[in-house]
């Protein structure tokens, strides 16, 4: 085993390096790894010295900051911007905004590694102004061609102060059409509070097995699949007789919406395809007329209105571009990067934002031995403490803990007096 250590540093690197890959490529949790380590130990008689939770906090953070880059790296290349705001932790919000560089954008999703740190922040709230500050603190805007975001007015109107063309999120634009033309349909709405009654008549019963999928509260017309996924495949049970009578009697109801679950299924299997196409190999002219001709399918008055609504959003985007451009049009990558950061934080969400937020940008580190080295040897812990105070501040778990401090202090004050 490599035995290389950084200056300093008591743990080999390769060990370093592995709980960092637990944590980021894993979704080991901190507090798991020492016991990970562990286990390696007693399976296989490594002899690993095991680090604490918090020394591998420490590592993470560390190579978190390392991660950003100083505004002159950006210089002499052409980038765009892909920015996300998370939702509400506690009485902050974080933002984050990543920068990618232009000509390595290829045929294939984005990566974390294709992200740039450039904005990891926590405010009450974000104003355009405020998101402004921070973008041209970062990167000279002359640099940036374009922005990924979704469609909140703020990220909207960031783009219009800097003069920075929008390129609108297709996920976000996608379940935005399909809320639009579902949200108040009577046949919808009956549909869905029928799976939903049913998951609760269900849960302990006998058939407990035809349980429909949860549906999703927070942006629910972005994940219908599944509930209609179920729909078709139960109705086919129905057909082929494949049900008894006790449970055919609780999805009997399907037969009624066997159009409906049939027409909505191909018109969320046809977007789902157009998405992947522009997630995979982004927006362009052989992509839009692929996507064209698989919106084609849709017959279904709903379906029509949907196919009408994403011509118009490629004609749209199109018009910002030259023709034969490529350009990213999803902030999937960014969302992921939220996504691992809420895992991280879900088993305690007292603590609110914290610098652990750093985690989202260790993702985008490729973790090798040299990178790792230098990250570890050139952030000292002060330079972790001075990004948490300019960017996240006094944390909910710090507010706390001086409030109940306080009180301990008052008590035991009492005690001696």
């Amino acid at each position: 085993m490599n035995c290389e250590k950084a200056y300093g540093y008591t743990y080999s690197l390769v060990v370093i390096q592995l709980a960092l890959t637990l944590v980021s490529k894993a979704n080991i949790s901190y507090r798991s790894i020492p016991k990970v380590f562990n286990a390696l130990n007693q399976s296989l008689n490594l002899g690993l010295k095991e680090p604490t939770h918090s020394t591998v906090l420490l590592w993470m953070k560390k190579q978190g900051v390392a991660n950003f880059k100083e505004k002159s790296f950006f210089e002499d290349n052409k980038w765009f911007l892909i920015i996300d705001e998370s939702i509400q932790f506690g009485n902050k919000k974080l933002i984050a905004v990543m920068a990618v560089l232009s000509s390595s954008v290829r045929e294939k999703a984005l990566t974390y590694l294709d992200l740039i740190p450039l904005v990891l922040k926590s405010s009450t709230s974000w104003k355009a102004e405020q998101i402004k500050q921070e973008i041209i603190n970062s990167i000279d805007v002359k640099d940036v061609e374009y922005v990924v975001c979704d469609n909140g007015n703020n990220l909207k109107s960031t783009c219009n102060i800097l003069d920075l063309i929008h390129v609108e999120d297709v996920n976000h634009k996608i379940s935005g059409f399909i809320k639009n033309v579902y949200e108040n349909d009577p046949v919808f709405e009956s549909y869905t509070k029928h799976l939903s009654g049913l998951r609760g008549k269900l849960s302990l019963s006998k058939v407990a097995h035809l349980i429909p999928p949860n549906q999703r509260i927070v942006s629910r017309f972005m994940n219908l699949t599944p509930l209609f996924v179920w729909g078709e495949k139960t109705l086919r049970l129905i057909e082929n007789k494949k049900l008894d009578n006790q449970e055919l009697e609780k999805v009997a109801f399907l037969l009624n919406y066997k159009e409906f679950v049939t027409d909505t299924l191909l018109v969320l299997n046809t977007l789902n395809l157009t998405q992947k196409k522009l997630k995979i190999n982004h927006f362009n002219q052989v992509q839009i007329r692929e996507c064209l001709l698989e919106l084609e399918k849709l017959k279904s008055q709903k379906g029509l209105m949907i196919a009408e609504k994403m011509r118009s959003y490629f004609e749209n985007t199109m018009a910002k571009f030259d023709a034969n451009r490529q350009v990213v049009c999803s902030s999937d990558v960014i969302e992921s990067c939220f996504g691992k950061y809420k895992e991280v934080v879900k088993l305690n969400k007292t603590i609110g934002v914290s610098d652990i937020c750093l985690s989202i940008s260790c993702l985008t580190n490729n973790g090798e031995i040299k990178e790792l080295k230098k990250a570890l040897e050139n952030t000292k812990t002060k330079d972790v403490k001075k990004w948490s105070d300019e960017n996240i501040g006094e944390s909910l778990f710090k507010k706390r803990a001086a409030l109940y401090k306080e009180i301990r202090v008052k008590k035991n004050i009492k005690k001696a007096a």
